[in-house]
């Protein structure tokens, strides 16, 4: 799985992808990296099917692949390593339920380039309509990775369900939190994502100037032993006729 997934990253290039390239698919807010972690410090990924706003479907996987890779990052700059995906039923229809060939298509994703990344998948008020969807998505899922989904529906358990895994002050109003309005800012997060592919782009370049500085010195270590190699070679061959 690593070779394979190292060399998807090599042909598709997931750190080239830039904020602009995406921005048009995240004007409503249907998927984004939280401002905050969940309690066990992992970056949140939410995801509002109902927000949906675009039918390319490429774009919707570069789209998701970056956001991967941003709450990546960050997973691993705090120490966590992982992520927790929250995903909002809230309004989920027919109409703005993603094409089954884009879920089936970012599960395989998920799974096999971003293995052990997933910590905790939280489905919010699925509604029965996702049943199907889930259904046809379910035997694609590796076992591991359906152990960490779990289902808060609509019943008593619900705040005590999410208040074990998230800090409610932090958590909008409209999924049992205390946070009023949208969280949700496409101008500061969008600012976010520039300094995000800055940083991207400043590490980038510093592992280029390496691989030059080291291409440098061994090119300068291959001249110096050829320089040698030739010395030796001269004073071989006068010696050489020197004796004769």
């Amino acid at each position: 799985m690593l070779e394979a997934t190292l060399k998807w990253r090599l042909e598709y290039k997931p750190h080239a992808i830039r904020w602009d390239e995406v921005a048009s698919e995240s004007t409503t807010g249907k998927q984004y990296v939280y401002h905050t972690v969940d309690k066990a410090g992992r970056p949140i990924v939410m995801m509002r099917p109902r927000n949906q706003n675009t039918k390319d479907t490429e774009k919707q996987i570069r789209h998701l692949i970056y956001t991967l890779e941003v709450a990546s990052r960050i997973a691993d700059k705090n120490g966590s390593g992982k992520f927790t995906w929250l995903l909002d039923f809230g309004g989920y229809t027919m109409s703005n339920a993603p094409p089954l060939k884009v879920s089936i298509h970012c599960n395989s994703v998920l799974a096999n380039h971003y293995p052990e990344r997933l910590g905790l998948a939280v489905c919010y008020h699925a509604p029965m309509l996702f049943s199907m969807t889930w259904k046809a998505v379910q035997p694609f899922i590796d076992p591991v990775t359906k152990q960490k989904i779990v289902f808060v529906d609509k019943n008593s358990h619900e705040g005590a369900a999410m208040e074990e895994r998230f800090d409610m002050e932090q958590i909008e109003s409209c999924m049992g939190g205390k946070l009023q309005g949208h969280a949700y800012d496409q101008d500061k997060y969008g600012a976010r994502m520039h300094e995000y592919d800055r940083e991207v782009a400043a590490e980038l370049e510093a592992v280029r100037s390496h691989a030059l500085a080291a291409a440098a010195a061994g090119d300068h270590h291959t001249a110096h032993e050829n320089a040698i190699q030739g010395l030796q070679e001269g004073v071989e061959h006068t010696t050489l006729v020197a004796a004769s």
